[in-house]
């Protein structure tokens, strides 16, 4: 008992350790030579404070930052720190804090207490098309300055006036951002962005005729090739895919073109954009959808539809135009499914037609629905895309790459198809 009373009054007092042994054997009724003795050995035990150790290790599942030994890395904030994590690649799933006291020598070599931590943490990838503050940092960084950018020449005469108002509605399907094209029929980021440009020019030019003073712009249909690239590149639902770039990479060059397209026809009319996902890239073009929607929120000639469902649909006048990718009803089955999901509207309209992309070519259908009309029209939409491998290996060559338009009469329906056909080399 009375060693234990030594062992704890020497290591509260410990400049007792190396000196006045005699007047500790006083206080404690014992000699000199047993409060040495408890002092020596208590001595050995002290070592010097252990150095700090950190240490970031990257594994299947993700990474773990550990910090030991610190009496400086006391929070998750400190952590992060000293290990370098970047927070724009890594998010931390968990992580824990442990404290405890060691008794060493300070740079005097008197002995001391200090309290350690031991901090740890596990972390996750980011994954990029979900990082909102990453996003709104990109928006800024990729499209303000087309807000700055040269007025483009497609804009009509201030003096054309027109009693009879019509809609632009261009749709450019499955332009497949990211695929690799055959010998022959090259494609890359840079070829699918000009022939999207130059379709819109070339199909807005073609539509001057008419007073135009609305555009409905379909975006999406396989706007994007894959969905991502973990764990391999692939669409919607797993089927692999070969891309010329990162999946971040084209999506970032879409969301880009996206809205530089609708820069050029915001100078035109007003733009009501609709986000028609396709089964290449259901999620990215949610996401690229949410982009638009928090870019154009305080624009008073934009409006952005990225509701949930993957069929869209925009009333014009006496006219409804619908637009769904073309993978999910069977086209037989469309006129019930129009009929009863427009139901409430169904008895204001007069011309309905459903647009369709997914198969790359050109087909229209004159299908029955109900008494109030004359029928509804299901059209097929083409593609500007190349011809990629599994294309030509199934012999599905020789359609003509081609982006449609469609000019409506607010109150007399469809009065033109327009078409951009890429120039063959």
């Amino acid at each position: 008992m009375i060693n234990e009373q030594i062992k704890e009054y020497l290591l509260s007092n410990p400049e007792k350790l190396n000196k006045d042994y005699h007047q500790t054997a006083i206080l404690f009724d014992t000699n000199y030579e047993k409060v040495r003795s408890i002092a020596r050995r208590l001595r050995g035990k002290l070592k010097p404070t252990s150095k700090e150790k950190t240490s970031f290790e990257e594994n299947k599942s993700g990474a773990i930052a550990t910090c030991e030994d610190s009496n400086r890395v006391k929070s998750l904030d400190d952590l992060l720190k000293a290990c370098k994590v970047d927070t724009e690649v890594w998010y931390v799933e968990r992580y824990d804090i442990g404290t405890y006291e060691v008794t060493g020598f300070d740079k005097a070599k008197r002995p001391i207490t200090v309290p350690m931590f031991r901090t740890k943490a596990w972390l996750k990838k980011i994954d990029p098309l979900l990082n909102i503050e990453k996003i709104r940092e990109e928006l800024v960084k990729d499209l303000v300055p087309l807000f700055n950018s040269k007025p483009h020449s497609i804009l009509r005469p201030d003096s054309y006036k027109d009693d009879d108002p019509h809609l632009l509605e261009i749709n450019a399907c499955d332009l497949h951002l990211g695929k690799i094209g055959i010998d022959g029929d090259e494609y890359s980021l840079e070829i699918a962005r000009g022939r999207m440009i130059d379709a819109l020019t070339h199909l807005v030019k073609r539509a001057s005729g008419y007073y135009i003073n609305q555009i409905l712009f379909v975006v999406g249909n396989d706007f994007l090739n894959s969905d991502g690239d973990w764990p391999i590149v692939s669409t919607t639902k797993g089927t692999p895919q070969y891309n010329t770039d990162k999946g971040i990479e084209v999506y970032r060059a879409g969301r880009k073109l996206i809205v530089e397209c609708i820069q050029m026809l915001v100078e035109y009319a007003d733009v009501h954009v609709s986000v028609v996902p396709g089964n290449h890239d259901r999620e990215s073009m949610m996401h690229i959808g949410d982009a638009l929607e928090m870019f154009y929120s305080e624009h008073k000639n934009v409006t952005v539809d990225n509701s949930n469902s993957m069929m869209k649909s925009y009333m014009y006048g006496k006219c409804l135009i619908i637009n769904d990718h073309g993978d999910g009803p069977k086209l037989n089955d469309l006129p019930g499914i129009v009929s009863q999901r427009y139901r409430e509207i169904w008895s204001e309209v007069k011309y309905v037609e459903v647009h369709r992309g997914h198969l790359h070519t050109n087909k229209a259908y004159k299908m029955q629905a109900v008494e109030e009309l004359n029928g509804l029209t299901v059209r097929n939409l083409s593609s500007m895309s190349a011809t990629d491998e599994w294309h030509d290996m199934k012999g599905y060559v020789g359609n003509i790459k081609k982006a449609s338009a469609f000019v409506w009469s607010k109150y007399n329906g469809v009065q033109a198809k327009l078409n951009y056909n890429v120039k063959v080399n």
